[in-house]
């Protein structure tokens, strides 16, 4: 299964106004490369993070493992 990543820029542009704001009120201003970075590095770690759980939970409930005989 292939990965695509999301480009830096991509990923910031999807943020809305609404959430830009209240990332402003947080000290988080996407404007700022430094602050975009960080952000983005955020977002890719979550991608990661539930790619990696989705591929242990269609590990866990693969069919090899409720075939398998029981001692």
């Amino acid at each position: 299964m292939p990965s695509t990543r999301r480009l830096a820029a991509e990923i910031v542009r999807m943020v809305p106004p609404r959430d830009r704001a209240l990332l402003l009120r947080f000290g988080l201003d996407l404007n700022n490369p430094t602050d975009a970075k960080l952000f983005v590095e955020g977002v890719r770690a979550a991608e990661d993070a539930i790619a990696a759980q989705q591929r242990w939970e269609r590990a866990a409930l693969s069919p090899s493992d409720r075939t398998r005989s029981r001692p």
